[in-house]
């Protein structure tokens, strides 16, 4: 893992003035004048830099990017040796059409560059920014760095060591922008990834509580309850866990941090949940063939939750008041596994009826916002690996969901979702969605699944809202369709945002 190693500079110079392995520099597209014409690159600052390097200037170095038919298409690249001082390889990277993209896409392209990139033979790679080519100079460093991070990245069970990269330098950044920021939310991303990657054979709901009880020095209370109290204090949950409590029993997890003193802005108090399903059968109801593969990613926001409190805590951002609550169980199977037809309490005083096992998080969930709710937040986070249907309505970006009267809120997040390079989509939730969960059966409130296929990540955070009050401010992440990579290798996906978010809830007054 380069986060402890990597060293990471920001500063504002020449890109070609960089004594360096390998220089990315992007570049924009000029689009066709005619249906007769072809797009070409836009002869940009950075271009014209680059042509020192070369022979010829200008010329030459047009002339070897129509060559070599390099039209500065959306991440397609040329990588060129250099034939001067300054970087020695150049790896020019297409970025389409326009002057401006956002973060998230930035971010995909120059993984998508690394990817390609010799980097076991490369000790030092740069990035040179283009003026206003994202909404902020910390959204392109952060864009770029987590990139890199991404691309270096090697999970804990890793057979060989990650490329051992000394250094990452992003120039062209005139402002100030906190390289120290930039490399927590690289190391948080990769916590998530570890613990979500980690395989089933080894990873126990006592993982998560090792983890959080890791925290402890970063000046964050820890607190573990085990399976006599989740049985009685969380029916729910502990319904779920039932089938699994003599092989890896059930794990209630909370964890706090508390900003020092406050600084003169006001003191938020939030909440954040991670669905903490460790491994997930499907239950009675269980998954068939391939759709199990990657369940061991199932505790993802659990993960995610870790992940940001550890970067919060590590980065002691002020005014913030800062707990994370996590239901840790797998979903198997046995004598004593929950079945379809079973009616349950919850913590919230609503009777649940089953009519899927494999709709086993909300469960949990439900429960878990409930007590969370008791801590009287401002705001709570929900993040869950929740539903395939948020897969199919948002594709690898997280859906974002909330009651409509706080959708200021969540414009707020995913704005900062933008900034942080992190892919969201906004879904609203409607009356509907709680209408369709009702239980038909006398002795059952709600369900545990709605009536159809439609809507189906809408109805399951209208399950989880459940457990609350409606005047609770809750914006739920359902984070099903992002992550995991096509190579099932965890993204980290949601870290981002939320620390960005966090950061800014810190600094209004």
């Amino acid at each position: 893992m380069p986060t402890s190693s990597t060293e990471l500079r920001i500063q504002n110079a020449a890109w070609t003035e960089i004594d360096i392995d390998l220089m990315i520099v992007p570049v924009f597209q000029r689009p066709a004048e005619s249906d007769d014409t072809k797009p070409e690159p836009r002869w940009d600052a950075l271009l014209e830099q680059g042509a020192g390097l070369f022979d010829s200037g200008e010329s030459d170095l047009r002339g070897i990017l129509a060559n070599e038919g390099f039209r500065a298409d959306y991440g397609k690249s040329l990588y060129l040796p250099a034939r001067s001082k300054g970087p020695r390889r150049v790896h020019f990277l297409g970025l389409g059409v326009g002057r401006v993209l956002p973060p998230y896409r930035l971010r995909k392209a120059v993984r998508k560059a690394l990817g390609s990139a010799p980097l076991s033979q490369i000790k030092s790679v740069g990035f040179a920014c283009a003026p206003g080519m994202t909404e902020s100079e910390e959204s392109t460093a952060l864009a770029v760095a987590s990139a890199l991070f991404d691309s270096t990245y090697r999970s804990r069970e890793a057979r060989e060591q990650p490329p051992e990269l000394q250094q990452l330098v992003i120039t062209g950044i005139s402002g100030e922008v906190d390289s120290g920021f930039v490399r927590s939310i690289a190391r948080a991303s990769a916590l998530a990834q570890d613990l979500a990657n980690m395989p089933p054979n080894t990873k126990r709901t006592s993982t998560l509580a090792t983890t959080a009880r890791e925290l402890a020095p970063l000046g964050v209370e820890v607190v573990i309850e085990e399976a006599d109290w989740v049985e009685k204090n969380m029916p729910c949950f502990y319904l779920v866990a039932r089938g699994s409590r003599e092989s890896d029993p059930p794990r209630w997890i909370r964890a706090r941090y508390k900003s020092p003193e406050a600084s003169g802005g006001k003191r938020r108090r939030v909440c954040l949940v991670g669905k903490s399903v460790i491994f997930d059968t499907g239950g009675y109801q269980v998954k068939p063939g391939l759709s199990m593969n990657t369940m061991k990613g199932d505790m993802t926001g659990g993960a995610t939750a870790l992940a940001v409190l550890r970067c919060v805590a590590e980065m002691q951002l002020p005014n913030l008041d800062l707990e994370i609550f996590l239901a840790a169980t797998p979903n198997m199977i046995d004598s004593s596994a929950m079945t379809p037809d079973s009616i349950t309490n919850t913590t919230c005083g609503k009777r649940v009826e089953i009519r899927h096992t494999d709709a086993e998080g909300r469960l949990t969930l439900i429960d878990a916002v409930h007590i969370a709710e008791r801590e009287h937040p401002e705001l709570m986070y929900v993040v869950a690996t929740l539903t395939g249907a948020a897969s199919s309505a948002v594709g690898d970006r997280a859906a974002l969901i909330c009651r409509p009267s706080f959708a200021g809120l969540r414009d707020q997040l995913a704005r900062a979702a933008a900034a942080a390079a992190d892919p969201v989509q906004t879904l609203d939730l409607v009356e509907e969605d709680f209408e369709d969960i009702k239980s038909k059966l006398d002795g059952a409130d709600i369900k545990n699944v709605g009536n159809g296929k439609n809507r189906g990540a809408q109805t399951a955070a209208a399950f989880v809202f459940s457990g609350a009050a409606d005047s609770t401010a809750i914006l739920h992440l359902d984070i099903a369709g992002g992550d995991m990579t096509e190579d099932d290798r965890a993204t980290g996906i949601a870290v981002r945002s939320l620390v960005w978010h966090l950061r800014e809830l810190s600094r209004q007054e």
